[in-house]
């Protein structure tokens, strides 16, 4: 007798299906993760172009400023000649021949009279009225009024534009004129920067990339305002973003599609490799601001060990005062005790004002300019090392000729500067020998003139030598010379290092006379 039983279904094709079906939402599941990761790291990626592009654009800002200001300097003096010009006109005779060689054409006219055609090529009218309501027009020459900008642009990096009042079109430093409606619309709304789309920028010469650019007002007076404009092209930055999305893009999609391939063991795996490829690529970010802002710390270094320095220092500081306070009211009738206290009251006061100078520093300030007779420098300084030379015995010979002119600066500062050269010549000399300070007018300025004996700087070295933590002493912080040269800078003089025919050392401090406005202010 035949008998019919049910079938019963495949148990391993079941669970076979089952898993393919949750290898397939596995791998949907890793795919969009990768995806999300990816956007992410785009996002994360577009952000940093966004800073770099910030970042230019404070650059750009400064660029502006500093050719803004040397753009002034220059209309003055076209304003001066064109004055010169009219005083002339005024006394019957025409301008004189050095006027006609400086400026292609110089047109004298009332105010009735209409402009004259068009000037020359390459050149700009530069409208100055003068006295009995005549106008004195003076074309210059692009080139000289331009004159750093010509310097500073790069060929497919960086455009510097003068716009003269009352003018849409914007100068080039090669005669080129510009019409370009987003500077225009950044100084109608008081922008300091702007940015400008790849066509924009290409109607400037530049790369067809994004730019940045800084506007900066110059108010030249009679002459009205002037607009300079410094451009640059984003194209650097742009190459280096496209460069890491696409090692992004390889680095996730090629691990995407072995997820795909292989399946839910080949995902667990994949996954790892994204995690790793992950920390490579946050690392190479890492890398390349580290050498973004190499440059930056190592300048702020110095900074922030004089702000450490200066933390410190003040408890110490306290508690010396506060003893010698003590001291004051109990020494008596005492006059040489009497003399020391106050002599340690006035040195830690001393100590407080030049570490308040280095904080100031620090922060980004800069020194009072106050009136300083170059002999008090000297003497102060010469007063501070007596002592380390007749320890040292090293005689101390100091020259200030008279006559000298007035400085503007921090008188400690100045001192701290004068002071760590004689110590450095201190201690390269020998016993016995000698070292001579020397004072005099230089220059347009003072010139602090220090000389040793000892074994010389070598001229290698002597590139270096003001670098913060640079030093050929086995105990020397590296500091000194970097300190002097940063006071020296901020006070717009120069620091000289060479070696002596007959050996030693010879450090020169140029610093210029106080300005005639200083001295009236």
């Amino acid at each position: 007798m035949l008998s019919l039983q049910p079938s019963v279904p495949d148990q391993s094709f079941t669970a076979r299906v089952l898993r393919s079906i949750r290898r397939r939402w596995l791998v949907w599941a890793a795919a969009l993760g990768v995806i999300a990761i990816t956007a992410l790291a785009l996002h994360d990626e577009q952000r940093e172009f966004e800073g770099a592009l910030e970042s230019l654009a404070r650059q750009q800002q400064l660029l502006a400023l500093l050719l803004s200001d040397e753009l002034a300097a220059r209309l003055a003096a076209v304003r001066r000649d064109a004055l010169l010009v009219a005083d002339d006109v005024s006394a019957g005779h025409g301008p004189s021949v050095g006027m006609r060689k400086a400026y292609p054409t110089i047109e004298v006219r009332s105010a009735s009279e209409t402009a004259p055609g068009p000037r020359p090529p390459r050149t700009m009218s530069v409208l100055v009225p003068s006295t009995e309501g005549r106008t004195v027009e003076l074309t210059v020459p692009v080139a000289w009024l331009m004159g750093p900008s010509a310097r500073i642009e790069r060929p497919d990096e960086l455009v510097v534009l003068v716009r003269p009042p009352d003018e849409t079109h914007w100068q080039a430093a090669d005669g080129r004129q510009i019409e370009s409606e987003p500077l225009a619309r950044a100084v109608s709304e008081s922008d300091e920067t702007t940015r400008l789309e790849r066509d924009e920028a290409v109607t400037l010469g530049l790369p067809n990339r994004r730019a940045v650019a800084a506007v900066a007002i110059t108010d030249a007076g009679p002459l009205g305002l002037w607009t300079t404009a410094v451009v640059a092209s984003a194209s650097h930055e742009r190459d280096r973003w496209d460069r890491a999305r696409g090692r992004l893009l390889i680095g996730v999609l090629v691990p995407c599609a072995l997820i795909v391939a292989f399946g839910a063991t080949a995902l667990r795996r994949q996954r790892r490799e994204l995690e790793l490829e992950k920390q490579l690529a946050l690392a190479a970010l890492v890398r390349a601001s580290d050498e973004r802002l190499a440059r930056a710390s190592r300048a702020a270094t110095t900074g922030t060990l004089a702000m450490g320095i200066a933390h410190e220092i003040s408890t110490p500081l306290g508690v010396i005062v506060g003893r010698a306070e003590q001291l004051a009211s109990r020494i008596g009738e005492d006059a040489k005790a009497a003399r020391a206290v106050r002599t340690i009251s006035e040195q830690a006061d001393r100590i407080t004002q030049v570490v308040r100078g280095f904080l100031d520093l620090a922060r980004g300030g800069s020194p009072s300019l106050r009136p300083i007779a170059p002999d008090d420098v000297a003497r102060g300084a010469l007063r501070l090392v007596e002592h380390r030379f007749v320890a040292a015995r090293v005689a101390l010979v100091n020259v200030v000729e008279e006559g000298l002119p007035t400085l503007a600066g921090d008188l400690r500062l100045l001192e701290h500067a004068v002071v760590n050269l004689l110590l450095n010549a201190c201690e390269a000399s020998s016993p016995g020998t000698s070292v001579a300070l020397s004072v005099r007018a230089e220059g347009g300025g003072v010139e602090f003139v220090v000389e040793d004996r000892g074994a010389g700087i070598r001229p290698e070295h002597i590139a270096r030598a003001t670098e913060p933590f640079f030093t050929t002493k086995p105990e020397g912080s590296g500091l000194g010379l970097a300190i002097v040269h940063e006071i020296v800078s901020i006070h717009r003089g120069t620091l000289v290092l060479e070696p002596q025919e007959d050996g030693g050392t010879r450090a020169r401090i140029h610093v210029p006379a106080q300005a005639e406005e200083i001295i009236d202010a």
